[in-house]
């Protein structure tokens, strides 16, 4: 588990049962299904800046990050599009470490290595990102 910020936290994790975990997702913890961490801890960075701002356009952080990830404002379309699956994805828990830790440890996932990406891949997603912010 990799901490971007004190209240940003997140790792990569092999799901066999995307519905055995979905009861935990929500406000402070989001699965994504994305293929760079850095993406998305770009994502949640800005959820969580726009959360404190006042101008989130979705109800919840768990939710406002799916939006910046697919650079939509139609959350069934962001969760259709990088919402979670079976197999890997990223865990995003929002809030401070030991909470992180204790919501990994209760959901039983296992941890599995980061996966990074190419300038070009990340510089898509900063794009795609970007539009959240000007619509």
């Amino acid at each position: 588990m990799i901490s971007v910020t004190k209240s940003i936290h997140i790792t990569r994790v092999d799901v066999h049962n995307v519905d055995d975990v979905l009861g935990y997702l929500g406000s402070n913890v989001q699965l994504v299904s994305v293929e760079c961490w850095r993406a998305v801890a770009f994502a949640a960075v800005l959820a969580d800046r726009a959360v404190k701002r006042g101008t989130a356009h979705a109800k919840t952080l768990g939710g406002e990050l799916l939006l910046r990830l697919a650079g939509t404002h139609q959350i069934r379309e962001a969760i259709r599009e990088v919402g979670a699956k079976n197999g890997l994805n990223y865990l995003v828990i929002f809030g401070d470490r030991s909470k992180a830790e204790e919501t990994l440890r209760n959901l039983g996932l296992t941890e599995v290595e980061l996966k990074d990406c190419s300038d070009d891949e990340l510089k898509r997603f900063f794009e795609k990102s970007a539009l959240v912010e000007v619509l």
